[in-house]
């Protein structure tokens, strides 16, 4: 067992190394025992204001690596020692197998991460694409993942369009998506026997930066705040009106119903000065009384 200088050395390694990738925009190549690779192309903003920066994420990703390359050990694939290389630290995965991490700069922006992507797939640099995160940036590169072959693990992607598999086929989300939330919010509506008519949404448009600025940001699209309420209106209207189980005449009826008891949805403009009216309005439209 490592002790805890040791351990803190390491740390200090990995973000010593992910701190030189970012600043040089090299490849971090890590080498098996065989002239085969797999390729993960990493698509990641090197902002470090973004919440999955390469300054954050790189660390977490360096450590992955490290526990599948000393997993091959254990198992014996992998043995005898790696030539020094100048572009990383270089570690054994397998005798027939090597390993090479790619990072491209998504720049958090729905032009440059599919560029990151196609320059990553023309180069034969990518078997699987980790990232983008960035809802815009992970949009484009999902969709033509299928066509590539290559799948797409990452942490975002958790608005309401990317459950629709048949355009995002090869996607993998590893975190909660904002349906997920929805969905428990309904239990919790169940569980109470509340109407979803008794829930008011409300959500803050922020604008977003232009490439040129600090966060890189794309300049078109929705704030996360949108993303959330929207996927959680689409579940709470999908509970509104359920689908008829009898004749027409009692689907007509639903219908009206669910017309007649809206769910109030709005936004607060983004400066915020229409703040107090807002909430005036829910307060009247989201109580328990209505219940």
């Amino acid at each position: 067992m490592a002790s805890s200088a040791g351990s803190g050395g390491h740390v200090g390694a990995c973000a010593t190394q992910w701190l030189l990738l970012l600043l040089t925009g090299s490849t971090v190549v890590v080498v098996g025992g065989g002239s085969d690779a797999f390729n993960m192309g990493v698509i990641l903003p090197f902002d470090g204001a973004e919440p999955w920066s390469l300054r954050l994420s790189g660390p977490a990703i360096d450590f992955a690596v490290d526990s599948v390359t000393a997993a091959a050990r254990r198992r014996g694939r992998g043995r005898g020692r790696a030539p020094a290389a100048a572009a990383g630290r270089v570690t054994p995965v397998s005798l027939r197998r090597a390993l090479r991490v790619h990072v491209n700069d998504s720049r958090c922006s729905d032009t440059w991460g599919p560029l990151s992507a196609f320059d990553m797939y023309v180069g034969g640099r990518a078997n699987v694409f980790v990232g983008p995160v960035c809802e815009y940036a992970v949009a484009a590169v999902a969709r033509y993942s299928p066509h590539w072959d290559i799948p797409v693990i990452t942490p975002g992607a958790l608005v309401l369009d990317f459950d629709n598999r048949a355009n995002y086929r090869l996607l993998t989300r590893i975190a909660g998506s904002y349906s997920k939330l929805a969905e428990s919010l309904g239990a919790l509506l169940r569980r109470f026997s509340w109407r979803p008519s008794v829930v008011g949404l409300v959500y803050q448009q922020r604008g977003r930066r232009s490439p040129s600025s600090s966060s890189s940001r794309s300049t078109l699209g929705n704030s996360d705040c949108f993303f959330v309420m929207q996927a959680v209106h689409s579940h709470l209207e999908a509970l509104r009106r359920p689908p008829s189980a009898g004749n027409a005449s009692s689907g007509r009826a639903a219908a009206a119903a669910a017309v007649a008891d809206p769910i109030w949805y709005h936004s607060i403009k983004q400066d915020g000065v229409d703040a107090a009216t807002r909430l005036r309005e829910i307060s009247r439209h989201a109580r328990s009384k209505s219940v």
